[in-house]
């Protein structure tokens, strides 16, 4: 019986267990499919990358050597127990998770945001992580410490740029953000409306007055250690930081509107044009379709000519501004903003002109500048005809040197127009006044 036992086990092991060899072969099957085209996507990323050398390079070593151990069975127990382990794991990291969301459902939001806590630094890029992460932010909501709340949203973000929970998290951080700025301004409900589908509950009553003893909400620079629904420092730089997070997580979820305008309006309410108009014309280019739009014509085309800063500086604002006030003008026909829209259209139009005096001003600081005074006068004459810089450009060509305008061509004409030669009119400082004070008696661009 011992030399046919001892042929069975030759055999077994000359033919290699013959009853499992369909289950080996098929492995070998999906190994050497998956050797093929891990060597065929790692050779194109190779041959694409600037230092491409092709089929066979460096790139594709840790294809090759993860297809050998699968051909050869390396490596399946230890994948075996990989997997068995995760499932495992995930298990457990769910019967944690409801343990927090239980204490999470009946309030307790500090006990609750202990347990996330852990969860979320324990499962680190899992689903599981993912939740308690969300929920841990939302614990502080709950609980309104806001700033800890806008941390946990932020870090949500950080960790997983595709969260599920990203309309929740911005709804959350624009509630923030307009509670925030509430404190810091009692008015600015009244000038924001929020116009995205999704709709924000607010807790706190429309106007909110400041208390006296909040000297942190009226100095930016001082601490706050009363009140823990605000930020130790610069409530209103945080309200803007939230407001940032959510158009640059989700730019194109329903808050983003809301969020840019939002910001427009605060940089508008502080008198920085430059930033205002920014976020206005982010609203106008990217999202010519919601709800905003009016809005961002009209206090945009005002913001631009506010941020207009005069004419020694460059006056791309003013062209800019020009042409959005006469594009609101025919957008919105029946806005009731028409009247300042041409106030302010007459107001470009003498900013313009100010521009070309101010370059006569400029030339006759140079020596035998006739010329050159000469034909800014004509250019400001000719695009300006009826404003005030034309007047006095027509008196001081007449205090010019004739002979030096006579050899420029078309010159004669305009000279035999001109009165006789008169004194130099001058300037107070060699400027002229201001062109909002003397263009309709006011000393600003008006205001909407």
């Amino acid at each position: 019986m011992k030399p046919a036992c001892r042929r069975e086990s030759a055999a077994e092991r000359t033919l290699g267990r013959p009853r499992h060899r369909a289950p080996r072969l098929l492995s070998q099957m999906t190994a050497a499919a998956f050797c093929i085209s891990s060597l065929l996507l790692a050779g194109c990323q190779s041959t694409a990358g600037e230092n491409g050398g092709g089929l066979f390079s460096s790139a594709t070593a840790p294809a090759m050597n993860a297809a050998r151990k699968l051909w050869s069975g390396i490596g399946d127990d230890s994948t075996r127990n990989v997997l068995a382990q995760a499932s495992n794991l995930s298990a457990e990291g769910r019967r944690k998770l409801k343990s927090a969301n239980r204490l999470f459902d009946v309030a307790e939001y500090a006990d609750a945001a202990s347990q996330y806590k852990q969860l979320a630094e324990e499962y680190e890029g899992t689903s599981v992580g993912e939740e308690a992460q969300f929920q841990l932010a939302e614990s502080w909501y709950a609980l309104k410490r806001y700033p800890m709340a806008q941390d946990g949203y932020d870090r949500l973000f950080t960790d997983y740029p595709s969260t599920r929970y990203v309309q929740l998290a911005t709804k959350r951080l624009y509630a923030i953000a307009q509670n925030w700025l509430d404190a810091t301004d009692p008015a600015h409900r009244s000038r924001i409306h929020t116009v995205s589908a999704v709709q924000v509950a607010y807790e706190a009553p429309d106007e909110i007055p400041l208390p006296s003893n909040a000297l942190s909400l009226r100095y930016r620079i001082l601490p706050n250690f009363r009140d823990k629904s605000r930020p130790v420092f610069d409530t209103q730089g945080r309200a803007i930081k939230a407001l940032k997070s959510i158009w640059l997580n989700d730019p194109t979820g329903p808050m983003t509107p809301d969020a840019l305008f939002a910001t427009a309006t605060y940089y508008l309410r502080q008198k920085d044009y430059v930033e205002a108009d920014r976020y206005f014309n982010i609203l106008r280019d990217e999202y010519p379709d919601n709800p905003h739009i009016k809005d961002a014509f009209l206090l945009g085309s005002h913001v631009r000519l506010m941020s207009y800063q005069g004419p020694s500086y460059d006056g791309t604002s003013l062209e800019g501004a020009n042409q959005l006030t006469a594009q609101s003008l025919k957008m919105f026909p029946n806005s009731r903003e028409r009247p300042q829209l041409r106030t302010d259209l007459k107001k470009i139009h003498l900013l313009k002109a100010q521009r070309i005096w101010h370059r006569v001003l400029y030339y006759e600081k140079k020596k035998n500048s006739d010329r050159a005074v000469g034909l800014t006068c004509v250019q400001l004459i000719n695009e300006f005809p009826n404003t005030q810089f034309a007047d006095m450009a027509r008196d001081r060509l007449a205090t010019l040197d004739r002979n030096e305008l006579n050899v420029l061509p078309g010159f004669d004409r305009i000279l035999e127009s001109l009165p006789e030669k008169r004194s130099r009119i001058k300037q107070p400082n060699g400027k002229v006044k201001s062109v909002s004070t003397t263009a309709d008696g006011t000393n600003g661009h008006g205001g909407y």
